[in-house]
């Protein structure tokens, strides 16, 4: 008899297990036109490596982060966008005041979107060249999350862009790339904004290479980019994610964390003002990198991705007419963190 009673009680922990792992994402939790949602980022450098265990019945305390700056995501409907001729129905969503240089600068910047109860996906993108509203759109769309997503799925999409300038021939841009979807793991998360009792963690490797095509030749740069996102039913963007590169050996290094935040009147004591001034140019660099809108710098400190501080031997600064410069020719190529003022800027050397 005690043996019959200690079984049902298995069965019914595992059952109970199963039950509570039965997190399901689905269109619903994805944005729609009209929604302001608002995010913090946070410096990567603090969060360890505990957190990416995989398996259900997780427990994740993010509740430490500190905003270092705020941002929103804002879609809207393609019709109260400059390209609604080109995108009938669709979500808009700015993601850049400008892209390119010299002669080819490209302004208001709007990525597309389309859901379903089986996709949520990128469909193109409008741009502005010479105050004419254009358009490029997805060959192959980008499949950024298939539905349902549930505990153990998972997911392989390809995807193509084609980004060219009517009625010219000089150049085009093409992206072109795998996207892996894995739900990894599932359970409660703390964040600062809130606790969710039930999230699922969703990893994504982007394995893409773009192209730059000219008339004489292709210039091809390979990418990897590895992203954690941790989903809740009651959010409509991830309540927390990790971007991060992986090395040829496997190893994770976050580069970048966002989560879901309210508004903070002066996160990171108002650093926030700063940052939104502050140009950052050119990145990647090569050597010098600029800063505008930093005219007093009292200190300076540069982090590489493993956390450690770079001598100050190792680059130089100066002020001029409001610009901060700062010569980082001698460090090795890869991800910096610079702080200035404490204010956190991303960057990137390479060759």
């Amino acid at each position: 008899m005690r043996k019959l009673v200690r079984a049902i009680i298995v069965i019914c922990s595992i059952s109970f297990g199963f039950l509570n792992a039965q997190i399901t994402i689905t269109s619903s939790s994805m944005p729609s036109s009209g929604d302001t949602l608002r995010y913090s980022s946070a410096s990567p450098l603090t969060i360890g490596t505990t957190w990416m265990t995989p398996g259900g019945s997780q427990s994740w305390d993010f509740s430490s982060l500190t905003s270092i700056g705020q941002g929103l995501y804002e879609y809207k409907s393609a019709n109260k966008t400059p390209y609604a001729f080109y995108f009938i129905g669709q979500i808009g969503q700015k993601t850049a005041d400008s892209l390119g240089g010299g002669p080819f600068v490209f302004k208001n910047i709007y990525s597309f979107y389309t859901k379903s109860s089986s996709v949520f996906k990128t469909e193109g993108l409008g741009y502005s060249y010479s105050g004419i509203p254009l358009a490029s759109k997805y060959t192959d769309d980008d499949e950024i999350y298939q539905f349902p997503l549930e505990y153990n799925d998972s997911d392989v999409s390809t995807f193509r862009f084609v980004f060219s300038i009517p009625g010219q021939t000089l150049f085009s841009f093409v992206q072109a790339g795998k996207r892996t979807n894995v739900v990894d793991a599932w359970g409660s998360i703390k964040t600062p904004y809130k606790t969710y009792s039930d999230v699922i963690r969703v990893m994504t490797f982007v394995d893409e290479v773009d192209t730059l095509v000219s008339q004489f030749t292709k210039f091809p740069i390979a990418r990897k980019q590895v992203s954690y996102k941790f989903l809740a039913t009651s959010e409509k963007i991830p309540v927390l994610e990790v971007v991060g590169i992986l090395s040829a050996k496997g190893v994770f290094t976050p580069t970048v964390i966002n989560y879901r935040d309210k508004y903070l009147a002066t996160p990171n004591a108002g650093n926030n003002d700063i940052q939104k001034q502050c140009k950052v140019y050119p990145n990647p660099t090569k050597s010098k990198v600029f800063f505008e809108g930093h005219s007093n710098v009292e200190n300076i400190q540069i982090v590489d991705v493993l956390g450690k501080v770079v001598s100050k031997e190792q680059f130089s600064y100066v002020v001029n007419n409001n610009v901060l410069q700062i010569d980082i020719a001698s460090l090795t190529d890869g991800v910096y963190f610079v702080d200035v003022n404490n204010s956190v800027y991303r960057i990137v050397k390479q060759q």
